[in-house]
């Protein structure tokens, strides 16, 4: 694979003649190699003024010699994408903004195929009383264990309806962070210890849904039961515990 990588110019090419300019085209590659698609659509996007998205998809095949840091191909196509958004963004510092136009907003997110955060309810388990009680014990500690404070985010991101893409702006409230998705349309807290302040902060910007950690509660049904009533008052349509 690595030995036919696809010439960036004529991808630049082809992605002129296939996508609009004035729109935010998504281009995709399901066999991403060493990242040249997103290499020419940044490219493309520096010099047209372009606002082109891009796709790329890559299995972590061992290369055959590793490369500074990189010891899959899927670990090469990430770096050359760094790297040239680097460059990019690089030269746009050196420039004049003469006519008032905003630098290109360049982002880049990698995501992995992997099985849920969460601990699954196992309906096939034995009905007794002994591996019922454990079933229970998942719903007070059901995050695995090594799942970072991302990975639930985006995973409850995929599960209320929102792409992956979507822009998210980190707030605070009372010292506590939380994220806002779709410009306020869906609060997500991921505090493991909750109070009434908080949750008041956050029902004040009266965002349309809210989710937060059953674990942040720790068991406290009365602080749970608070922050039904002072999201509803707020007119939050949904607020739900995971």
């Amino acid at each position: 694979m690595l030995n036919s990588v696809k010439p960036t110019r004529l991808l630049r090419h082809a992605i002129r003649i296939g996508t609009l300019l004035g729109d935010e085209d998504i281009v995709l590659d399901f066999f991403a190699g060493s990242g040249s698609l997103g290499h020419a659509v940044l490219a493309q996007n520096a010099e047209d003024g372009g606002r082109r998205r891009f796709i790329l998809v890559q299995l972590p095949e061992p290369l055959p010699k590793p490369e500074n840091s990189a010891t899959t191909i899927a670990d090469l196509m990430k770096s050359r994408v760094r790297n040239v958004m680097k460059k990019l963004n690089d030269e746009d510092a050196g420039k004049l903004d003469l006519d008032g136009a905003s630098q290109q907003d360049r982002g880049f997110r990698v995501f992995k195929l992997a099985k849920s955060n969460f601990k699954p309810w196992d309906a096939n388990a034995p009905h007794d009383a002994e591996e019922l009680a454990r079933q229970l014990e998942l719903h007070i500690d059901h995050i695995l264990d090594g799942r970072t404070p991302n990975d639930l985010l985006y995973e409850i991101l995929l599960k209320s309806g929102f792409p992956l893409t979507m822009a998210i702006e980190i707030l605070t409230f009372a010292g506590n962070t939380v994220h806002s998705v779709a410009e306020g349309a869906l609060f997500v807290c991921l505090e493991r210890e909750l109070t009434l302040e908080l949750i008041r902060a956050m029902a004040e910007k009266k965002p349309e849904r809210v989710v937060c950690l059953d674990e942040g509660f720790a068991g406290n049904d009365q602080l749970k039961a608070n922050a039904v009533q002072i999201f509803r008052t707020k007119g939050v349509t949904s607020f739900k515990t995971v």
